[in-house]
């Protein structure tokens, strides 16, 4: 699974990495678990900064502000502009998140500044230490409007021991004297319900007509140890469909054989569904003469 940040603002879909058509199609059943938010009870540690639940800005009931007076002059002793962070550290049976697909959690953000820097906020994971971590800088933020960050559990380096999640700052970011509120709400983990697909890839987005096949990349959750699905792809052009196959496929990143003897040259759609399902991602293709073809004429 590639990478992805989904980030909804004010109801429009915005979509950092592939697949593409992920925030496009209805999102299907998937199960929770809350990691933290305002009425969970999460004890965060912090440093710089304060932490506390509030309903000034909640969605519904609660959400944790994340409360920071920059100050370039009072931080740690050998580092006066330091880093205000909070963390929470996870018990130990709540540390394996490999059985999940996603970390999810909405952020909204309040600031005396006019704008947020290009680097407003710090998101990582520990897996379990700051030697094995997941890290990136969300800076899809935006004053006065809730974001939505979604990344894949597949980004993190050991999804097995994911020991604390943290939020910081860089004081270096921002002027002495700035005042900021980030609030963060349904700190999550989430799972697909059911077999889903979440991504298809074309090995080639450029196929020669005499190549016998064309392999398709897909990935696949929502399936219990080792259960499978069957999977279907193919390749169409005008709503004509010019190629198919189909295997059972287990959770994970795999490919499928697409014969390509009958598509002649010309744009293309290939697309990837789990069998019985209306749910269909695709991608372009296109067919061209080899060079080879040409010289055997």
């Amino acid at each position: 699974m590639r990478p992805v940040l989904l980030a909804l603002i004010a109801g429009a879909a915005v979509l950092a990495a592939p697949p593409r058509l992920l925030a496009q199609l209805e999102e299907p059943p998937m199960e929770a678990r809350v990691l933290a938010d305002g009425d969970s009870g999460s004890t965060w540690s912090i440093a710089e900064a304060t932490m506390e639940p509030g309903d000034t800005h909640a969605r519904a009931g609660r959400a944790m502000r994340f409360h920071i007076d920059v100050n370039h002059e009072t931080g740690e002793v050998n580092y006066p502009i330091g880093w205000p962070r909070t963390y929470i550290s996870l018990p130990e049976g709540e540390r394996d998140w490999s059985g999940w697909d996603f970390i999810d959690f909405w952020l909204y953000a309040e600031s005396s500044r006019e704008a947020l820097p290009t680097t407003p906020l710090g998101f990582i994971v520990r897996c379990p230490d700051k030697n094995s971590s997941f890290t990136t800088n969300l800076s899809d933020a935006r004053l006065g409007e809730w974001v939505h960050f979604r990344f894949p559990i597949s980004s993190l380096p050991d999804p097995a021991n994911c020991a604390a999640v943290q939020f910081y700052i860089s004081e270096s970011n921002y002027q002495h004297g700035d005042v900021l509120d980030f609030w963060i709400d349904d700190l999550r983990l989430l799972r697909y319900s059911e077999p889903t697909l979440i991504s298809v890839q074309p090995l080639n987005q450029v196929a020669f007509r005499d190549q016998p096949v064309l392999r398709i990349a897909v990935d696949l959750t929502g399936l219990e140890e080792g259960a499978t699905a069957q999977v279907e792809v193919g390749l169409r052009r005008d709503g004509e469909g010019v190629a198919l196959a189909a295997t059972a496929l287990g959770a994970g990143l795999a490919t499928i054989a697409l014969p390509l003897d009958a598509a002649p040259a010309g744009s293309y759609e290939a697309w990837a569904r789990v069998a019985g399902s209306d749910r269909t991602l695709t991608q372009p293709v296109r067919v061209v003469s080899s060079p080879w073809e040409a010289e055997g004429q």
